[in-house]
């Protein structure tokens, strides 16, 4: 559970950081109607707006390296309010990959290189605490090219 007090000051202070999700998919419950949560697309923040009893469905970038980069997963963070208070559930579901992070067959050229699971959560744990992204790291040749949404 995640729970945000009110805050007198919420432009001095950010509920949690700017991030992308590490692993597989994260489902996020509302469990009241307080915004916060915000997703960036195009450089610019965009508010979800809150409806209680409604899921938040966000992929994790495990997720985007074995769908190939068919699904991405999204940048985002979370503000306080100054009057009301914040709570939601969150669970994560991580992906089941046998060992080894890769793209799964029959998706086309891989974007991204192979490796074992144990080296991708540390990666990805690393990155978080420096604030960059572990799976661009993992992009090949061609993934490289490509426009980044």
């Amino acid at each position: 559970m995640h729970h945000y007090p009110p805050c007198r000051h919420p432009d001095k202070v950010i509920g949690i950081t700017p991030h992308h999700d590490g692993l597989g998919l994260a489902l996020l419950l509302h469990v009241d109607d307080t915004p916060g949560l915000q997703v960036r697309r195009g450089g610019r923040w965009f508010p979800l707006d809150p409806l209680p009893g409604v899921l938040v469905v966000n992929v994790g970038d495990i997720l985007q390296v074995l769908t190939n980069g068919e699904y991405r997963s999204a940048e985002h963070r979370v503000l306080v309010d100054a009057e009301r208070g914040r709570a939601t559930v969150v669970m994560f579901q991580d992906a089941c990959v046998a060992g080894t992070v890769r793209p799964l067959p029959g998706l086309g050229e891989a974007r991204y290189r192979a490796i074992e699971y144990g080296e991708y959560v540390k990666g990805n744990f690393r990155a978080l605490v420096e604030g960059t992204r572990f799976v661009d790291s993992l992009r090949t040749n061609v993934a490289q090219d490509e426009k980044v949404i």
